[in-house]
């Protein structure tokens, strides 16, 4: 018999947690469950400068460890690792069918953020975990001491890069475009680091090597003249995409995949809300995730309340 809830939230990023806590706070029977570690993409990133009362700034795990540890407190049960596969309506309730386990739920939140994207080029799929990384934060210390190359031309490509400097002895920024689409204040940070070299009008087209990665070739997207690049890592940073296939057609999705919601948050289908980077929206940061979570719990707490 699957267990039952007033609410079902997946994604353990800022928008969900902080529904969780929400829902929690309001007296809805709220489970939430997470594929991968609890804290989302906030946990990759090592240095947060722009979320309100860190005048200091905070570390990543440290700012969703503090959102875990108030959601635990109010006794939001969590399920790490639960990756669902599906969900549909039956009557008036949600099934959300995973791996092992399925639940069914009154209401539900999509707060799954997003996932990096691949540029597909040959090499890129063989070396993941060789040479081949999407999180700095994460895989850095393996290159202390060696060349790398950045891959991106926005907030992240240039943020990591910078973590990166301060571990390896060379930092190749590789970017297809003349100009960043980063902040002004990274760009000026990575133009000042004496281990930052930027590559501009460079389209990588081919990572190389035996066991581990050794060069990565890219092209001028100009003249079309290819040449190597000698690095121990490369690190992608070329957009993300939600993973919201599985959602089928519970939900609207624009083009790219994201999830069309209302000024509620709520989906085409009642009873089913959308928080976070997989939300189709202008701006994705952890002060907006945590704003769709607040508005999405909310609303969902009325529609609750109202099917009781």
């Amino acid at each position: 018999m699957m267990d039952a809830y007033e609410a079902v939230v997946i994604g353990g990023g800022p928008a969900g947690l902080t529904a969780g806590i929400y829902l929690m706070r309001a007296g809805i029977r709220t489970l939430l469950l997470e594929k991968q570690l609890l804290g989302g993409a906030p946990m990759n990133t090592e240095h947060i400068e722009n979320y309100p009362g860190f005048p200091d700034g905070v570390s990543g795990a440290e700012l969703m460890g503090r959102m875990a540890e108030q959601a635990r407190k109010l006794g939001l049960p969590i399920a790490e690792f639960s990756e669902v596969a599906s969900v549909t309506k039956e009557e008036n309730m949600f099934v959300i069918r995973g791996g092992k386990d399925s639940y069914r739920s009154l209401g539900i939140i999509l707060a799954m953020g997003t996932e990096p994207a691949k540029l597909n080029i040959p090499g890129e799929d063989a070396f993941v975990g060789k040479g081949i990384s999407y999180c700095a934060t994460c895989d850095g210390m393996f290159f202390q001491g060696m060349e790398v190359a950045v891959v991106g031309g926005g907030d992240s490509a240039l943020s990591e890069a910078l973590t990166l400097a301060n571990l390896t002895s060379k930092v190749y920024v590789v970017h297809r475009r003349e100009q960043f689409r980063a902040q002004r204040i990274l760009q000026d940070r990575a133009e000042r680091n004496g281990k930052i070299e930027f590559l501009l009008n460079k389209v990588p087209v081919r990572v190389n090597g035996k066991d581990l990665v050794e060069s990565l070739t890219l092209r001028h997207a100009k003249t079309n003249e290819e040449s190597d690049l000698p690095v121990a890592g490369v690190f992608f940073y070329v957009g993300s995409h939600p993973g919201t296939g599985w959602i089928g057609a519970l939900a609207d999705k624009d083009p790219a995949g994201f999830i069309v919601t209302d000024e509620a948050l709520e989906t085409r289908t009642k009873g089913m809300f959308a928080a976070g980077d997989v939300r189709k929206k202008s701006l994705r940061q952890i002060s907006t995730a945590v704003g769709d979570g607040a508005l999405a719990a909310v609303n969902l707490e009325k529609y609750v309340l109202e099917m009781r």
